[in-house]
């Protein structure tokens, strides 16, 4: 299968960056003691969808559309799960359902919001930085 790369001309700068998401999203799903950003309710959710979102705004943009772009969206979701899963494993960290449901969330708005001209938000910013 030929998967079809956006011309990003520093693409492989921008994969790095997204893999460095995943490693933050990972860390933070199972380190027993997460970094508290607020207290109020609700505010591990938003959390939550942030991060799939963003990360799977972040790929999708690296992709041409294919069916490489869908599958990455299945792992993404796949990967929200198990590591919601994983936190039963780990002290002082508890499973929610509502955290799964944020994650999935996260990465599907994300995919619909990719099907439109967003996603190429890279390739512009790279046109804007070089001006071409």
């Amino acid at each position: 299968m030929q998967v079809q790369r956006q011309p990003l001309r520093f693409f492989n700068a921008w994969w790095l960056v997204g893999v460095a998401m995943w490693i933050f999203i990972i860390y933070s799903s199972l380190t027993p003691h997460p970094v508290k950003v607020s207290t109020f309710e609700f505010s591990d959710k938003i959390l939550h969808f942030t991060g799939y979102f963003g990360v799977t705004a972040w790929f999708s943009q690296m992709y041409l559309r294919s069916s490489f772009r869908i599958k990455q969206w299945v792992v993404f979701i796949m990967l929200g799960v198990l590591l919601e899963f994983s936190q039963l494993l780990v002290n002082e960290r508890s499973f929610e359902w509502a955290d799964m449901l944020a994650n999935c969330s996260g990465v599907i708005i994300a995919a619909l919001m990719m099907r439109s001209r967003l996603e190429t938000l890279l390739l512009s910013a790279e046109r804007v930085i070089f001006r071409d």
